[in-house]
């Protein structure tokens, strides 16, 4: 009997411990400010995304049917006119 009640108590101290030790320093993760690749609203609409071996391309097209490989980053990769 006297054994369990020495663990039990031993438990909540070390619990109460650990509690302190682990609240005494509080370390706050701030998410990054998000940064615009600057894509610009002519380029037109979403059309589709792919993947490529410089990373993920998002596909445009404008409403006078020019298609537009645009990086995540904004860097246009290619233009294409549709005829």
């Amino acid at each position: 009997m006297r054994t369990r009640i020495l663990l039990a108590l031993g438990g909540v101290l070390l619990f109460m411990a650990g509690y302190f030790a682990g609240n005494s320093k509080p370390s706050v993760a701030y998410a990054q400010t998000p940064t615009h690749g600057g894509i610009p609203k002519a380029y037109g609409h979403l059309v589709a995304a792919v993947v490529n071996p410089e990373g993920t391309g998002l596909v445009f097209e404008d409403s006078e049917g020019v298609i537009r490989l645009v990086t995540l980053a904004g860097k246009k990769e290619a233009e294409f006119t549709r005829n």
